[in-house]
């Protein structure tokens, strides 16, 4: 298992697309006595209202952590496509909270934070998600998505 440690990230990403951005800024992540947090910022730079939810639990989310076998973006589409953006550890802190809804122009910044043990190693990716688009839905996204970083880090 990862040791304690805080990584400096600086990742800079877009979830959506070139028309429609969602640029994600993932500053650093922090791992410590059993649990973890990250911090980032994110935008809503499209024209459409996203509402974040978690079926079937509620006010719940996926923002997480998910542990990966290869640095592979193949990877990532091949487990999209066969079990979801599931990450293997969830957060259960927002700090400030999340809206449940986000508004276009809106921007959330802070961390989230949750319970889990993190291999050492391991890629490992962050989930935000799952989003759902409340109006029409803009090309090239779908009706519920996760965004997943194209970047991993490996803990020590």
């Amino acid at each position: 298992m990862a040791r304690s440690q805080v990584v400096k990230l600086d990742w800079h990403e877009n979830c959506g697309t070139r028309a429609n951005p969602i640029p994600i800024a993932t500053r650093r992540l922090i791992v410590r006595d059993g649990r973890w947090r990250v911090d980032l910022s994110f935008r809503n730079e499209t024209h459409v209202t996203f509402a974040v939810f978690r079926g079937h639990v509620v006010g719940g989310t996926l923002f997480g952590l998910e542990p990966f076998e290869t640095t592979s973006s193949r990877e990532v589409l091949r487990r999209a496509e066969t079990s979801g953006a599931k990450p293997r550890t969830v957060a259960d802190r927002f700090s400030p909270s999340k809206p449940r809804v986000f508004l276009p122009g809106q921007e959330w910044s802070g961390s989230f934070s949750g319970l889990g043990l993190l291999p050492a190693g391991t890629p490992i990716r962050v989930v935000l998600g799952s989003f759902a688009v409340t109006g029409k839905v803009p090309p090239g996204f779908f009706f519920s998505f996760a965004c997943i970083s194209k970047r991993a880090v490996r803990l020590n």
